[in-house]
Parts: C-alpha cells; structure tokens; sequence
C-alpha cells in the first residue's frame, strides 16, 4: 500500500464535505409554514373556490404564491408551486376565486368534443360567482393575512 492512497482518500472526502456546505441552495428548502383554514361567505362554507396567498413582504417574499381549493365543507389547505404543503412566512394579499362560475357559454376544444357541432346541445346554465368582485383583484382584494412559521389555521370570512 502507497503511504500516499489514504491522504488522498481522506482529501476527497473532504472536498466532498466542502462541497456540501459551500451549496447550501442546492438543497431543497422545507416551507417555512404550513397552512389551513375554512372560507365562509357570511358564515356560510364555500366549496370549489380557489384561494392564493400572494407573498408581499418577509424572508421568503420572492417564493411563488401558494394557493388551496375549498372542499365541500369550505376547507382548505395551501400548496406551493411544487404541490407540496406549505407557504411563505410574511405578509400575503389574498384572493379568491369561485370555481364554479358558468357564464352559459358553450364549451369550444375544436376536437373530437366539437366534432358533431350541428347537434343542438342545451347551453349550461348560468351561474354567477358567490365572491364579491373585489377578491378576484390582487390589487383590490381587502385580505391580508400574516403568516407564522410553523402550522396554523386562518380562517377567511367574507361579506
């Protein structure tokens, strides 16, 4: 054996240590907090609404929005960009959208859906949003909620 082999060894160990440490980015990052909560209109629950934290200010306010869907029962759970639980600590805007929304328009693919288009189909019926206007605007929305680090459940009730 080469006196020489296990410095050599015991050296590539190390730079492979360093290497480690200099990269602290490459790893990938836990979310800071995960979140929870029920949406309410007038305290009463709403399904299929789509509701997305946007990142205003704090440690992680260049991270994505995080965003949940409400089940039946109005709850809902955020998400990151990666579908993985968890948001963002700091100031967010917060908005939600009514999932539900049908303007009685008939549905276009241009494929094989619309291949028989001389077939007379009943339009959908109308259905108008259950959200107040103002909370589809990231700009006008008056929700802004603080998120803490860790697990914690805000609930959203709107008029």
């Amino acid at each position: 054996m080469n006196p020489g082999q296990p410095g050599r060894r015991h050296f590539r160990w190390i730079w492979l240590a360093l290497a480690l440490v200099a990269c602290p980015g490459c790893r990938r990052q836990e979310p800071p907090a995960t979140v929870e909560g029920t949406l309410r209109r007038n305290g009463v629950p709403l399904d299929d609404c789509l509701v997305s934290f946007f990142p205003e200010s704090g440690p992680h306010a260049d991270w994505s929005h995080a965003t949940g869907l409400t089940d039946l029962q109005g709850h809902f759970q955020l998400r990151n960009s990666d579908q993985q639980p968890g948001a963002a600590v700091g100031w967010h805007r917060v908005t939600i959208q009514d999932m539900s929304v049908s303007r009685g328009v008939a549905r276009r693919d241009h494929g094989t859906v619309d291949q028989d288009e001389s077939e007379e189909k009943p339009l959908p019926s109308v259905r108008r949003s259950r959200v107040p206007q103002a909370y589809l605007s990231l700009i006008e929305t008056p929700l802004s909620k603080d998120i803490k680090p860790g697990h914690q459940v805000i609930d959203l009730d709107i008029p």
